[in-house]
C-alpha cells in the first residue's frame, strides 16, 4: 500500500462529504436566522414551502437539473446554494490535504516490511485528526456566519458565543491550543473591537462596526489563540477595504459611506491564518519583517 493509492480514495471522500456538508450548511443559513432550523426535519421550498424531494436535493448537480428553478412553483434558486456546496467542498479537500491524518505504517521496520513486498499498515495519526476536525467544524461556522452576514447583516449568537463556549472543548482536545492561549484570544480579540466600536460611535455617534463582529473575533480568537488576533484583524482590514474600493468604483459612490459587513473579512482572515499561518510566517522570515 502505497501513500498514492491512500491519498486518491480519502480526497475523493473528502469531496462527497464536503458537498453534503456543503448542502446541510445552506439548510443553516436558511434556518438559523428565523430559528426555523429543528421546526421542519424535511427541506422545503422557500418560495411556496412545498417538500422537495431527495433526488432534487442532490448538492449541485439538482441546481443543474433544476436550471435554476424550483419544480414545484417555478421560482428562481438563489445561487448560494452550488456556491456553497462547491466551496465547501473545496475546503474539506484542502483540509484534509493539509492535515494528512491517514499515514502508510513507517518506520525501519515497516520499510522492510515494504521491500519484502508485505502489506504496510495503515495508521491513524491522532494530533493531525484533531487538527483536521478543527479545521473542518471552525471553517464550516465561519461559512455560515459570513453568508448569513452578507445576506442580512447579522450574526446569529448561536455561531458566535458558540465558538466562544466550545472553545475549552477545544484546548482539550487540539495538540497545539493551550488554555492561555485561547482565553487570551477570546479576551483580546473581543476587547479590541469592543474598543474601536465605541471610539467610532464616540467620535461619529452611528453605529460603524456591529457587536455581532466583536463576538465572532471574541470566537475565532478562542479556537486560534490570541496570536492569531492581529494578523486576522490584518487581513480582514486589508481585504475589506480592497473590496470596499472596488464596490465604490463598481457603483461610482465615492463618498464613502458604503457599508459593507466585516464578519465576512473577519472569517476570511481566520481561515487564511489557519490554513496558511505557516507559509505567512516563512515569508516574513525571509523578507525580514
Amino acid at each position: 500500500m502505497t501513500p498514492v493509492t491512500i491519498i486518491g480514495p480519502v480526497m475523493l471522500i473528502a469531496l462527497m462529504f464536503g458537498l453534503v456538508t456543503g448542502s446541510f450548511l445552506n439548510v443553516c443559513i436558511l434556518r438559523l436566522p428565523d430559528g426555523t432550523f429543528f421546526r421542519k426535519a424535511r427541506s422545503h421550498c422557500p418560495a411556496c414551502d412545498a417538500l422537495i424531494p431527495w433526488y432534487l436535493n442532490i448538492p449541485i448537480l439538482g441546481f443543474v437539473v433544476l436550471r435554476g428553478r424550483a419544480r414545484c412553483c417555478g421560482a428562481k434558486i438563489s445561487w448560494q446554494y452550488p456556491l456553497v456546496e462547491f466551496v465547501t467542498a473545496l475546503l474539506f479537500v484542502y483540509v484534509a490535504m493539509r492535515f494528512p491524518f491517514i499515514d502508510v505504517g513507517g518506520g525501519l521496520e515497516f520499510a522492510r516490511q515494504g521491500e519484502a513486498g508485505m502489506p504496510r499498515p495503515i495508521l491513524l495519526n491522532q494530533p493531525e485528526a484533531w487538527r483536521f476536525l478543527h479545521a473542518l467544524v471552525f471553517c464550516c461556522v465561519l461559512l455560515v456566519a459570513s453568508v448569513i452576514d452578507l445576506k442580512l447583516l447579522i450574526i446569529p449568537d448561536v455561531l458566535s458565543l458558540g465558538l466562544i463556549v466550545t472553545a475549552p472543548i477545544v484546548v482539550a482536545l487540539h495538540p497545539d491550543l493551550g488554555w492561555r492561549s485561547s482565553l487570551g484570544g477570546v479576551l483580546l480579540g473581543g476587547g479590541i473591537l469592543y474598543i474601536v466600536a465605541w471610539a467610532y460611535w464616540f467620535l461619529r455617534h452611528e453605529v460603524g462596526m456591529g457587536f455581532g463582529d466583536v463576538k465572532l473575533l471574541a470566537g475565532i480568537g478562542g479556537w486560534l489563540g490570541y496570536e492569531a488576533i492581529f494578523p486576522v484583524i490584518l487581513i480582514a482590514s486589508v481585504s475589506g477595504s480592497l473590496v470596499g474600493i472596488g464596490v465604490m468604483i463598481w457603483t461610482r459612490k465615492f463618498h464613502g459611506k458604503t457599508a459593507l459587513p466585516f464578519g465576512p473579512f473577519l472569517a476570511f482572515g481566520a481561515v487564511v491564518d489557519l490554513l496558511f499561518s505557516q507559509e505567512i510566517r516563512e515569508l516574513w522570515i525571509s523578507n525580514g519583517l
